[in-house]
């Protein structure tokens, strides 16, 4: 997973910016105009002190980081990092900012030290048991009342025609270099079992033909 990200790190924000790069939705409008949805509840749910988990090249920091007192960027790709970095200084927020590169699963976080966090397709690319590992990590590193916005890939009528819900897939680079990964697609269905089953209060506050936006507060 990680080489995959390395490599596509300088394109990655085509999927946001052109509609384009990893999804089977023709319409690269739904792509586009989806995003600015979810950059605006993002502005609207992320304070304080913030940590931004698999922050990739930080698209979505331009949204929320003037609410911030400070923002850890936290990403296991040293090639996303180095994009996110150039947004930092872009944004003059090299000052309440830091970028940390490791693994989420073997990063030693600090309980309660995020008033806010912000995971943005990650999620996808768990197994089951990763997710309920993540989960508890979450609600450990935020504190009490701390909030979560999680933005995924919704699994929409559209994603249908041309993907399974859970499988091994195929990406392509500008380039044309491939490589499989694991993604998984989520319904109003699967958020709902995430708040039984990790008991956290969810709100919907998006469901598109791509994305997905769910909040929560722990």
């Amino acid at each position: 997973m990680r080489a995959y990200y390395d490599a596509r790190a300088s394109e990655y924000e085509e999927a946001y910016t052109l509609g384009t790069g990893t999804s089977s939705i023709r319409d690269p409008g739904v792509f586009t105009t989806e995003a600015r949805t979810l950059a605006s509840i993002a502005g609207r749910n992320l304070r304080g002190r913030v940590i931004d988990i698999a922050c990739g090249t930080g698209f979505w920091l331009p949204s929320y980081a003037a609410a911030c007192s400070h923002v850890t960027l936290f990403d296991q790709s040293g090639k996303m990092l180095d994009e996110c970095r150039k947004k930092v200084e872009h944004l003059g927020l090299a000052g309440r900012s830091t970028l940390r590169q490791g693994d989420v699963f073997e990063e030693q976080f600090s309980p309660g030290s995020y008033d806010g966090a912000l995971v943005g397709f990650l999620l996808s690319h768990l197994t089951g048991a990763e997710e309920a590992h993540f989960f508890a990590l979450l609600k450990s590193m935020l504190a009490p009342g701390g909030r979560f916005l999680i933005l995924e890939s919704a699994w929409s009528p559209e994603r249908a025609t041309a993907n399974a819900k859970t499988e091994q897939q195929e990406r392509r680079l500008n380039d044309g270099t491939r490589f499989e990964i694991l993604k998984r697609y989520f319904d109003r269905k699967d958020v709902t079992e995430w708040g039984r089953r990790y008991q956290v209060p969810l709100e919907i506050e998006h469901f598109g033909a791509a994305f997905v936006a769910v909040s929560g507060r722990v």
